[in-house]
């Protein structure tokens, strides 16, 4: 593996943090290990902080299928605020993830991403 992630839980809410070079394979695994330690921890809500990892361009193709996945594992029953930097190709993510009826939202503001996440519902 190249990333790697930990998981803790706060009030509400539990926050992943991925670490390590992005790897499209690898990446393509992470929405099951979301939906399975929101499972175990009974709870609907996650920050995923990808900031820390160290990436070239990813491709459009690789987003479309990435979102494709995270829409199919984790549906309409997990709402993710992901904190990465806002620009074009995160907003095409999170498009193809809410055309599926799942729940996500990029920030480029630790803060921010919080108060979505602990505000709505």
């Amino acid at each position: 593996m190249v990333s790697s992630y930990t998981i803790q839980k706060n009030k509400g809410y539990l926050e992943m943090i991925v670490e390590g070079t992005y790897d499209y394979w690898e990446f393509l695994e992470y929405p099951r290990y979301i939906r399975n330690s929101c499972d175990e921890n009974r709870c609907p809500k996650i920050l995923i902080d990808v900031t820390p990892v160290k990436a070239q361009e990813v491709s459009l193709i690789e987003l479309f299928f990435l979102g494709e996945e995270i829409a199919k594992v984790i549906g309409d029953k997990i709402m993710i605020a992901l904190l990465w930097k806002r620009e074009s190709l995160s907003d095409f993510l999170v498009d193809v993830v809410t055309n599926r009826n799942a729940q996500l939202k990029v920030f480029d503001d630790l803060k921010l991403a919080r108060y979505w996440l602990t505000q709505k519902y």
